[in-house]
């Protein structure tokens, strides 16, 4: 299975704190089935520039990467692809200096909305980064934003839109949303899966829980097509 949403890189948001923990939480996604992993870290634009984000994601990237060479006996672990999670901003669809903040290698820009109600303006500026900057966007964790605002008609607004959606593997694991993640994967109202593990502990990697959850359901077609539309897009296959 692919995981498109992690903070795994160290150091670089309120994710992964050091690079052995990060080494830790892949090893612990390989084991439960996590063949691709994607290190997703938060930008944020008033913040700071793209640029630099990518020089810190490139130096976090490479202490994990001398973190693991310097391993003699180094655990199984996810192929790693680079990606980052970028908070909406009015412009965000004609700003080009986020274009290489894609998810590697995929075309897809994995866009984390304001725990606000989605006005209109802001549906047609996530739908606009398509036509303008060439990428498709992904809402990031509309699980998240759904139980915040008690509204699940937000994964009709974004299907009828062609927006493609993210979800979280606690959707599954929740018992108090259990019931609305089963029913949205039984629609096909999202698109991709992710654990948006943070650490080892309250936010550690959970896909596999996720998927026997789901497996449990007697979903497993459902699941089916979640997982092809992702190895589609590893190859870059047709999405839509």
């Amino acid at each position: 299975m692919v995981d498109f949403h992690s903070h795994i890189l160290p150091g670089m948001d309120d994710g992964a704190s050091s690079p052995e923990e990060s080494l830790q939480m892949l090893a612990r996604s390989r084991q439960q089935g996590v063949d691709v992993l994607f290190a997703t870290s938060h930008f944020y634009a008033d913040e700071e520039d793209p640029a630099a984000f990518l020089v810190r994601r490139e130096e976090a990237c490479g202490k994990l990467l001398s973190c693991i060479a310097e391993k003699e006996t180094l655990p199984e672990i996810p192929e790693l692809f680079l990606g980052a999670e970028v908070y909406y901003f009015p412009g965000i669809s004609t700003c080009e200096e986020i274009v290489p903040l894609a998810l590697e290698n995929t075309g897809l820009l994995l866009v984390e909305p304001p725990f606000a109600p989605f006005s209109r303006g802001m549906l047609r500026e996530i739908e606009s980064i398509r036509s303008n900057l060439g990428l498709i966007p992904v809402v990031a964790h509309l699980d998240r934003y759904c139980r915040m605002l008690r509204d699940y008609t937000l994964f009709h607004v974004l299907a009828e839109r062609e927006i493609m959606v993210q979800v979280n593997a606690s959707f599954f694991l929740n018992p108090s949303c259990q019931e609305q993640a089963m029913e949205m994967l039984r629609l096909g109202l999202f698109h991709i899966l992710g654990s948006d593990c943070h650490n080892l502990e309250d936010r550690a990697p959970n896909l596999g829980p996720a998927l026997r959850k789901i497996k449990e359901k007697k979903l497993d077609n459902c699941l089916a097509k979640v997982t092809e539309l992702s190895y589609n897009i590893l190859e870059k296959k047709s999405i839509f």
